[in-house]
């Protein structure tokens, strides 16, 4: 294989390890869903529960499963919540939904009624973002139903900012921001008291007024920036290699790629590394990009194709070029962050969309 990613597990037990000294005295739970953001959540998982975490969410039931199969013992806690259908996986790997409708919710209950017992729920409510969660009406008719509730055990009421990504020092005044903790402070007084779960990376990391009881943090814990501009004080766990597939030299006029979109206008050195979108490195870096050997940027030239990418390395000196040779696509030269500006992105989508057909490697001495 020609694309090489490399996973540093350290660096993601020590993340969490920062961001639960942040946090304190609030928890501090795994957000590791899409596959923990494309880093492989079978490796990564197992390395945060002995790093001390003991709470995990996934999106789906089914992510819920998987993990279960890993961590015995964990709390393991479902975003999408759950349906008439999938009650029953729910109960089988004992997950936990997060309920974020009426529909939800009755269903849930009657699942408890029918066992004889509360079972153990968190509710979402929907402050401002509009995507999932109890609506205000939808939470009024929840609590003056007399046996709604009886059958839930509450163990968070949660939301979720719409807005946490702005510079982490302009949050605590930002106008949807306040606005929604103070609505959401307002909307759980409707339910039974529980603790909360409030921030995800980005407001998590502001402090207890943000985070609630429990904070839900994902891409802080892989290394990813949760701002727009400030970086907190985390390693990055993710480094992406191509492989030098050929070296040439084209003359002035020479056009590189698809659609001839690169024309080069003087002698022009060019090399083919073997990554491409369908390993996950974006079309639209085309004409864009950056790439690093040895410490050297060098730009992408031409559109990027299926399984490979052409750079312009003619400033790179002679003896670090040649075939085979590694080519840094994310790592200590270029961020992910800078990844995805270039792309037009945001580094959660480039971390998702890592392929699998690439080889990966894992350091660390989990």
């Amino acid at each position: 294989m020609s694309t090489l990613i490399t996973i540093d597990l350290d660096a993601i037990e020590a993340n969490y390890r920062y961001c639960s000294e942040q946090l304190q005295p609030a928890r501090c739970a795994a957000v590791v869903k899409a596959d923990a953001y494309g880093l492989g959540a079978r490796k990564v998982a197992p390395v945060l529960e002995r790093a001390g975490c003991r709470q995990f969410f996934t999106a789906t039931h089914q992510e819920g499963a998987a993990l279960r199969s890993l961590l015995p013992e964990a709390e393991i806690y479902v975003l999408q919540g759950v349906t008439e259908r999938s009650v029953g996986a729910f109960c089988e790997h004992k997950l936990v939904p997060v309920l974020i409708s009426p529909a939800q919710s009755a269903s849930w209950a009657a699942q408890g009624r029918e066992l004889g017992r509360a079972l153990p729920a968190i509710i979402d409510i929907d402050t401002g973002m509009s995507r999932l969660g109890f609506s205000e009406g939808e939470l009024l008719e929840l609590a003056s139903q007399d046996d709604a509730l009886e059958w839930l055990d509450l163990k968070y009421v949660m939301t979720h900012y719409a807005c946490a990504d702005r510079s982490g020092a302009d949050l605590s005044s930002n106008g949807k921001t306040r606005e929604q903790l103070d609505r959401f402070n307002r909307l759980r007084q409707l339910l039974p008291q529980a603790p909360t779960s409030i921030g995800s990376s980005a407001g998590g990391l502001l402090g207890r007024a943000f985070s609630g009881d429990m904070a839900r943090l994902g891409i802080a814990l892989f290394g990813g920036n949760p701002y727009q501009d400030e970086m907190p004080e985390l390693m990055p766990s993710l480094r992406v290699q191509g492989r030098i597939l050929q070296l040439r030299e084209i003359g002035a006029g020479t056009s590189v790629g698809y659609g001839a979109t690169f024309v080069a206008r003087k002698s022009t050195r060019i090399a083919t590394v073997g990554t491409g979108y369908a390993d996950g490195y974006p079309w639209s870096l085309g004409n864009r990009g950056i790439a690093s050997i040895e410490g050297h940027r060098v730009p992408v030239v031409g559109r990027i194709s299926m399984d490979t990418l052409t750079l312009d390395v003619s400033a790179v000196p002679e003896d670090l070029l040649q075939e085979g040779a590694m080519v840094d696509l994310i790592g200590p030269d270029i961020s992910l962050e800078e990844v995805a500006a270039f792309a037009g992105t945001i580094n959660y989508e480039i971390l998702t969309r890592l392929s699998h057909r690439a080889r990966r490697k894992y350091l660390g001495t989990h």
